[in-house]
């Protein structure tokens, strides 16, 4: 018998990328924006990349952004009004609220 091959056992083991669930493409755009915690309080956060449905957010206090926000940033005319729909330590997938 020879030796293991790690790079084929390895490629037995990493699960395959997730299928694209998104109803639209998305695109970056690196910019910068403000998340309405309540009426008296904002975070800072990066606006990553955007689709027609929504948004996913880089926030160093991701765990504070409550479960229905407002989003003002620069690619909207006007705030977005947004809903979380998964959370990680410092990302939010956000889909907006129809108009």
């Amino acid at each position: 018998m020879g030796a293991p091959n790690l790079a084929s056992d390895l490629a037995l083991r990493v699960p395959a990328e997730p299928a694209e669930r998104r109803a639209s493409p998305r695109t970056r755009v690196d910019e910068s924006g403000l998340i309405a915690v309540d009426e008296h309080t904002s975070l800072a956060c990066l606006v990553y990349d955007l689709s027609e449905h929504g948004v996913r957010l880089v926030s160093l206090d991701a765990a504070s952004v409550p479960e229905v926000f407002l989003l003002a940033a620069r690619p909207f005319a006007e705030p977005r009004v947004c809903r979380v729909v998964w959370r990680g330590a410092e990302e939010i997938g956000a889909r907006f609220a129809p108009p």
